[in-house]
C-alpha cells in the first residue's frame, strides 16, 4: 500500500470513527502471518498461506491498537463460531479484501459492540445483489454504481456488531439498513448506527452505543 492509499484508508476511518473507537489499517504482505501470536494460531483452523497473511496483518493492527489501551496481553483468540474473542473489557472488529487489513477497537465503556468490513469499490454482481437486497432497505440517494458493494459491507459490518450482543447466526434478508436515518435493524429487533466511505474502497461501520 502506497503511503497515500494508506493515508486516505486512515483518513476515511477516522471519519467513520465515533468518540473511543480507535482505527488502524495495514497492506497486507507476504509473511504477515508472523504475526499470529502462539495463543491465536491454537485456536484456528488451518488455512492456506493467504488467507493466514491477511489474518496475520489484520491481527498486526488489532494488537498494536490493544497495546495503546494498555492491554499486556493483546491475544485475539477464535471462537468456535469464528468471531475473534477479545481482551476483557473491550470490543473490535477486523476484516480485509484481497490487499488491505483494517482493524477497529474500543473499551466497553465506550462502546458496547462494533463492526467494520473492507470492500472493493467495484459493483457487486446482480445475482449478489439481488440475494443482499432487502424489501425493508432504505436506500435513499445510494450511489447506484456501487449501491450494492456499499450494502454488502454495511450489512456486514452490521452482522459483526449484532453477533456478540446477540448471538444469533442471520442472514442478509435478517438485517434491514436505513441509510438516510444511519441505521440498521436486525430481525432480533437490534438497532445500530452504521456508517460508510468510499475512497480506494469501501469502509462500512456499524456500532452499539453504551446506553446511558
Amino acid at each position: 500500500m502506497s503511503a497515500s492509499i494508506r493515508h486516505t484508508v486512515e483518513q476515511a476511518l477516522a471519519g467513520l470513527a465515533p468518540p473511543g473507537l480507535s482505527a488502524g489499517c495495514r497492506h497486507i504482505l507476504a509473511g504477515d502471518e508472523q504475526y499470529i501470536l502462539p495463543a491465536e494460531s491454537a485456536s484456528m483452523a488451518t488455512r492456506e498461506p493467504g488467507a493466514r497473511a491477511a489474518t496475520g496483518a489484520g491481527r498486526h493492527i488489532a494488537h498494536e491498537l490493544l497495546r495503546r489501551l494498555g492491554c499486556v496481553n493483546p491475544a485475539i483468540l477464535r471462537g468456535r463460531s469464528g468471531s475473534p474473542i477479545w481482551p476483557a473489557g473491550i470490543v473490535g472488529s477486523i476484516a480485509h479484501d484481497d490487499t488491505i487489513a483494517v482493524a477497529v477497537v474500543a473499551r466497553s465503556g465506550a462502546l458496547r459492540s462494533v463492526g467494520v468490513d473492507i470492500e472493493p469499490a467495484l459493483p457487486l454482481p446482480d445475482d449478489l445483489r439481488a440475494m443482499v437486497a432487502a424489501p425493508k432497505d432504505r436506500l435513499g440517494d445510494l450511489d447506484p454504481k456501487l449501491g450494492g458493494r456499499i450494502l454488502f459491507a454495511v450489512k456486514e459490518a452490521a452482522y459483526k456488531a449484532s453477533f456478540p450482543l446477540d448471538g444469533r447466526v442471520l442472514g442478509f434478508e435478517d438485517i434491514a439498513i436505513d441509510f438516510e436515518k444511519g441505521e440498521a435493524v436486525t430481525s432480533p429487533g437490534r438497532r445500530l448506527a452504521v456508517r460508510f466511505a468510499t475512497s480506494q474502497c469501501i469502509l462500512a461501520l456499524a456500532y452499539a452505543a453504551v446506553e446511558r
